[in-house]
């Protein structure tokens, strides 16, 4: 009976010191398939650039003025809506939902059936493994035009400075990667003047990129763990499809744009990977993963990079746009 208990105890003991060692190997693995992810993300992107001679645009409407007016004040009508995710997706064997609609013609908040089923299908590639998988779909109120079908949809209605309007309750894809739009902040017009790769209304040429390409952040991991913590209900405020019209992030400020975009940080204020705010809650715009010390990165020159939590927070701002005239000294 000793010697049994004495076997039983050593076998514990074995089992005990290979768990740390399963564990490592699968969030090495894990790191690795995020990281494969974004390589083949970083391919399409390529692709679509060898096409259109510009990489795509964060997400569409119609703003047609390039560059951008910068003294301008109001944002322009309409949003269509459609993000870099889904602009890509022929170039990532989805050529089918690619054509299921026609993302030129018709607004993300468009209520056909087969909008719908467009926005809520869920794909692979735009999920990182460590992730949170127990929810790949979240819902968002964004607003429909009063003639719009919403019979499949909840709704409700609302009021701002010009009259009723109706919001509809749209259910979206996740995605654990956001672009990235440069170092201010989010709102809807500014998203449009970032001085990063991905922009409201209009793709980015590779003679913009003057900080040159291997230097510039191009697309992230955003975790939905952390981003439940920033925002409460919502599983994840991360999506490939695009920027909702009216899904506002709070009743104040318009940013929709953050469902796909995020940001580094200004040089006053740099928001470094997986660093939360001072009342320890995170910022839904930021970068994050839950990989051990820091988060796979695409680069505009499509190299994927693991850019560690420790890095130089003014280091991590200047690698955030494409035209600073910076220059880094490692990471």
């Amino acid at each position: 009976m000793i010697e049994l208990l004495v076997v039983i105890t050593i076998i514990g003991m074995l089992i005990g010191l290979l768990l740390p060692a399963v564990q490592k190997v699968r969030s090495v693995a894990a790191r690795l398939q995020c990281a494969n992810n974004l390589k083949q993300i970083g391919l399409a992107i390529m692709n679509y650039e060898s096409t259109y001679r510009t990489f795509p645009a964060g997400y569409l409407d119609n703003m047609t003025t390039s560059p951008v007016n910068a003294t301008a004040t109001t944002n322009p009508d309409p949003n269509i809506g459609w993000g870099w995710g889904a602009l890509i997706l022929p170039y990532l064997e989805q050529e089918p939902l690619y054509k299921s609609i026609n993302i030129n013609s018709i607004a993300m908040n468009n209520t056909s059936a087969a909008a719908i089923a467009f926005r809520k299908t869920v794909i692979k590639g735009f999920l990182c493994t460590s992730d949170a998988t127990d929810l790949n779909t979240f819902y968002n109120f964004g607003t429909v035009y009063p003639s719009d079908d919403t019979t499949d949809l909840l709704t409700l209605t609302s009021s701002g400075p010009d009259g009723n309007y109706i919001l509809a309750n749209f259910e979206l894809a996740k995605s654990s990667y956001a672009g990235i739009n440069g170092q201010r902040e989010l709102t809807d017009f500014d998203s449009a003047l970032g001085l990063g790769m991905l922009l409201r209304g209009r793709g980015v040429s590779i003679a913009e990129v003057t900080d040159g390409l291997s230097n510039t952040l191009f697309v992230g991991e955003r975790s939905s763990k952390f981003a439940k913590q920033a925002v409460g209900s919502l599983p994840s405020v991360c999506t490939w499809v695009g920027a909702l019209p009216g899904g506002n992030f709070d009743d104040e400020t318009p940013t929709p744009a953050l469902y796909i975009l995020g940001h580094t940080g200004k040089p006053s204020d740099p928001h470094k990977p997986n660093s939360p705010r001072a009342d320890g809650f995170f910022r839904a715009e930021d970068f994050t993963s839950k990989h051990s010390g820091g988060i796979n990165f695409l680069f505009g020159d499509g190299s994927v990079k693991f850019i560690t939590d420790s890095i130089d927070g003014q280091t991590w701002v200047k690698l955030g746009t494409r035209q600073g005239g910076e220059t880094t000294n490692g990471y």
